[in-house]
């Protein structure tokens, strides 16, 4: 018999609650991967036996068919899975099902237990498992991996949001996390404590699980830890109508969030930079085009300056100068972590032309309705389409495969949930 309480570091509020502590005993704590599948058998049963040959003896995978219409489920169970069927024509979403997969486990699981959410196509590092819980282990109940971008076409919209992710991950969550203020999640490489996840995930709702638990964790004083030493391998869309309905699905979702979390989101806002830096990493997409909006902002404020003088515009124009030098900052380092900075820097030239991606994300988002916005393909590719694979070298350290299939991935996207 062990006595085992957990420490929780809650954002100005005392000790642990309740709910979290088991006095005297405690069981062992089981490691639960939970994978949220729609349509997923192209990928399903390659991720399932990656994990399990680095799984702890204490885990298991856990996969939720969400409303599949394909062998996700079969081929999941035939890989060693524990698979659960929803198929209830509920609320869309990875969110809402892992809502449910809570709800439907609940009853044998404790509060202890460690719940690590990936996505389909998750690879994630070898020590990743034994790196997030030891977080966990030291009084963290809620982290999120660093995630390194695969590219899966050569494409400048493939590059620009890889890029994107290396900022965000290598630098502006890097020095978040060494103020002592939480990081967003990210939809995959999260692991919590699942009493804590039990305890907000009932209410999800949305399209971005990642974004409103990031939000619904911050609000409660639950910061979240940052895992740069480990990492998930992120493949991006490997082309421009994949992007769009990934980015579409984001655009709708941050809506929801923006409309069903008012006062969560001003309690963020009063937590003064900590809590601005978490919001604007969550709403402020894209991240490639802040540059080119603040370069044109600060050329207006000094237009402005030089026709109508005043102390107002000066204080705007050095604004808008050191905001533009910080962010040109952080890209200019970011630049260390990429291979291929050539082909980088001319998919940064052209950013100002993403701003088309996004209008068409927009539109989509607009007229899409109830339907999930796959950005994967759901159907095996054709191998007529399917170009010869070349290894290319974009993050420090890891050497990942290229597939160019545009036109058979736009077929079968097209096709629809």
């Amino acid at each position: 018999m062990t006595i085992d309480l957990v420490e929780t570091r809650r954002i100005g509020l005392g000790s642990a609650p309740d709910w979290l502590v088991v006095a005297n005993t405690v069981v062992e704590p089981t490691l639960v991967v939970v994978i949220l599948a729609r349509d997923e058998a192209l990928l399903i049963d390659r991720t399932i036996k990656g994990l399990q040959r680095i799984l702890p003896s204490w885990g298991e995978v856990h996969v939720v068919a969400d409303h599949c219409k394909d062998a996700t489920a079969s081929l999941a169970r035939r890989a060693g899975a524990v698979v659960h069927i929803r198929s209830d024509r509920e609320l869309p979403g990875k969110g809402p099902a892992l809502s449910w997969w809570l709800e439907k486990t609940h009853r044998q699981a404790n509060a202890r237990d460690i719940v690590v959410v990936l996505d389909a196509d998750s690879q994630v590092a070898p020590d990743f498992f034994l790196r997030m819980r030891s977080h966990l282990d030291q009084g963290a109940v809620a982290v999120q991996a660093r995630l390194e971008p695969r590219l899966c076409s050569s494409s400048p919209v493939t590059r620009l949001a890889a890029f994107s992710e290396i900022a965000e991950h290598r630098v502006n969550d890097t020095l978040r996390s060494r103020l002592g203020w939480p990081v967003r999640l990210r939809g995959t490489g999260m692991a919590f404590r699942r009493g804590v996840l039990g305890q907000l995930a009932g209410s999800l709702h949305t399209l971005v699980e990642d974004a409103e638990l990031s939000i619904l964790l911050a609000a409660e004083g639950f910061p979240i830890t940052f895992a740069p030493e480990t990492y998930v391998v992120d493949p991006k869309p490997a082309d421009e109508s994949g992007a769009v309905r990934q980015r579409a699905r984001w655009l709708k979702g941050q809506g929801q969030v923006l409309r069903s979390y008012p006062a969560q989101i001003l309690r963020l806002l009063t937590k003064g930079p900590a809590g601005w830096s978490l919001l604007s990493s969550i709403f402020l997409k894209p991240k490639t085009l802040l540059v080119p909006i603040k370069a044109a902002a600060l050329f207006a404020a000094l237009m402005a300056h030089t026709l109508w003088g005043g102390p107002i515009w000066i204080g705007l124009t050095l604004l808008g100068g050191v905001s533009l030098l910080m962010d040109l900052g952080v890209y200019l380092f970011s630049l260390r972590y990429v291979s291929d900075k050539k082909e980088t820097m001319k998919a940064l030239a052209l950013a100002p032309l993403y701003l088309a991606l996004w209008l068409k994300s927009l539109a989509l988002s607009v007229v899409s309705g109830n339907s999930w916005l796959r950005a994967r393909p759901r159907a095996p590719l054709s191998p007529m389409a399917e170009a010869p694979t070349r290894p290319i070298r974009f993050v420090r350290g890891m050497e990942v495969g290229a597939l160019v299939a545009v036109r058979e991935v736009e077929r079968v996207i097209g096709q629809g949930p």
